[in-house]
């Protein structure tokens, strides 16, 4: 039984049956074999409620819901999308006891051109190597050589984002080696780059070290804290 229905005084209680979402778990996690077990436990539950909501219906209810079915995927976000963004319908209240004052900024300087811009911060701007600020990294070959790992298995995990390819020169990708645990990718990495699409942009908040969560990402996702990064990212990007 995906769930049992309640009457209360404020109307009908849904209570979902664990069974059924760790069934539900179960076929995600086969399915999005890059997206960690934590970050689908949540999706599973939404998917249980729909579900059980789904069975209750008569079969009239379900054959005139299925005529529509193109439109349903995206009814569903748009219900999703309005639940998400519910708050608790609670206001702070301030007491101010001065008029609010209203400032400008000074406003932009003297605008330049394109060309100017790019020689002005060229000025400024001193060459850093990429594993100055990357960590050490490695090709396909030297991984391959390291931990026995196909360069199709390695292209795959990048495509996926379940790695981070750095680009060094005009076409040549590395892999900072910090992110493999044992030769394959750190639990956790797919989440955060399908937030955080540069992949430099993700490798420098990844290695940084962030007081909100008490350390860098990439140390806490190799402690199995992937929900709290995944949250950080979600915070810092979103």
């Amino acid at each position: 039984m995906v769930a049992t229905v309640r009457k209360s005084g404020t109307g009908m209680q849904v209570n979902v049956s664990s069974a059924a979402v760790a069934d539900i778990l179960e076929v995600l996690a086969r399915h999005n074999p890059g997206i960690s077990r934590s970050a689908l436990k949540g999706k599973s539950k939404m998917v249980a409620a729909v579900t059980a909501a789904a069975v209750r219906l008569s079969e009239e209810d379900q054959r005139q819901i299925l005529v529509h079915e193109k439109d349903l995927a995206q009814a569903m976000e748009t219900v999703v999308a309005d639940l998400a963004g519910r708050g608790d319908g609670k206001l702070i209240k301030l007491d101010i006891e001065r008029p609010v004052e209203v400032s400008h900024g000074a406003g932009l300087g003297n605008v330049v051109d394109l060309e100017e811009g790019r020689r002005r911060v060229a000025e400024y701007a001193t060459a850093v190597r990429l594993e100055d600020w990357a960590g050490p990294v490695a090709g396909p070959s030297d991984i391959e050589k390291a931990f026995g790992t196909r360069r199709s298995t390695l292209h795959d995990w990048q495509k996926r984002g379940a790695v981070i390819g750095l680009l060094k020169g005009e076409r040549k990708h590395v892999f900072p080696l910090a992110q493999f645990v044992d030769g394959r990718p750190v639990e956790g990495m797919s989440e955060v780059t399908s937030i955080i699409r540069n992949s430099r942009a993700a490798w420098q908040w990844l290695i940084q070290p962030k007081p909100s969560i008490g350390g860098a990402p990439l140390d806490l996702l190799k402690a199995g804290q992937v929900s709290e990064v995944v949250a950080a990212a979600e915070r810092d990007f979103s």
